[in-house]
């Protein structure tokens, strides 16, 4: 009995050993796949979804980036749905563009300007290429910005072959935001007016429809043919999620967009 256990143990060991080497090589895999090239430099990086990453380790340690000329839909919930989509369907699109930013090393930089949230804005590429080809991301010109040509022609190809996103429809512009005339800003501040953000999905410039609306959690806002959940940013994470946003096996959220897709709001003077 004692020898059999011995040599069970025995076997045991080699196995492990014998795998060892293979686990230490999908970890590095794994780990170099969470790198980028930020203007020539290798940063270590965590992506909170396709458009958007933390440095984890590097010369810009710590810092928050978002990636330019590009939108992928909303990470914290089933918010996104137009066409035959419900928002389960939609929010797998935001799961398949992280993984697809994850699955490789890509060349990036950055000017050193920051978005209004303070995150430095960066430039990828081909990831970007690579996200709106396989309908994952749409195109996205915030302010005075200008389309890249190129990539509305790739997306258009998208929209075409139907792939991603666009397999169950097209809407004139997708509702990227959505804000309550009641949200306070950093000084503690209601607003006089507020407004709620679309993107055109030929130009891929964005545009605002201004309102003076009280907008509810789970609330919906629909224009242009698509419509988003109002989910305020205080609750969009962990337990204090609205059911609207929550998540089982049953995906309890299989909201679709009404047959009436341009809903009024109080326009602000």
């Amino acid at each position: 009995m004692v020898r059999w256990l011995a040599a069970v143990l025995g076997a045991t060991a080699m196995v492990w050993a014998a795998a060892a080497p293979d686990d230490a090589q999908a970890r590095r895999t794994k780990s170099k796949k969470q790198n980028i090239i930020l203007d020539g430099l290798p940063e270590r990086v965590n992506w909170n979804d396709g458009d958007s990453f933390r440095i984890l380790k590097g010369p810009r340690e710590g810092e928050k980036a978002r990636l330019k000329g590009y939108n992928t839909l909303e990470s914290y919930g089933p918010v996104h749905f137009w066409g035959g989509f419900h928002g389960w369907e939609l929010y797998r699109t935001h799961k398949n563009a992280t993984k697809l930013a994850q699955s490789k090393e890509w060349e990036c930089e950055s000017d050193g300007s920051a978005d209004g949230y303070g995150r430095i804005l960066v430039d990828c590429p081909e990831l970007r290429k690579a996200l709106v080809r396989e309908g994952l991301a749409h195109v996205y010109a915030y302010g005075d910005e200008e389309a890249d040509p190129e990539l509305l022609k790739i997306q258009m190809e998208s929209q075409n072959n139907r792939k991603g996103m666009w397999r169950k429809g097209i809407p004139r512009a997708i509702v990227t935001s959505v804000h309550s005339i009641d949200e306070v800003d950093k000084e503690g501040n209601t607003r006089e007016q507020s407004y709620n953000r679309l993107c055109n999905t030929r130009t891929g410039k964005t545009f605002t429809v201004k309102h003076r609306k009280t907008f509810k959690p789970c609330d919906q806002f629909c224009h242009s043919g698509s419509c988003m959940l109002y989910i305020p940013f205080e609750v969009r994470y962990g337990d204090k999620r609205p059911e609207c946003a929550k998540g089982d096996a049953g995906e309890r959220n299989k909201m679709t967009g009404p047959k009436h897709l341009d809903q009024p709001v109080e326009d602000a003077d």
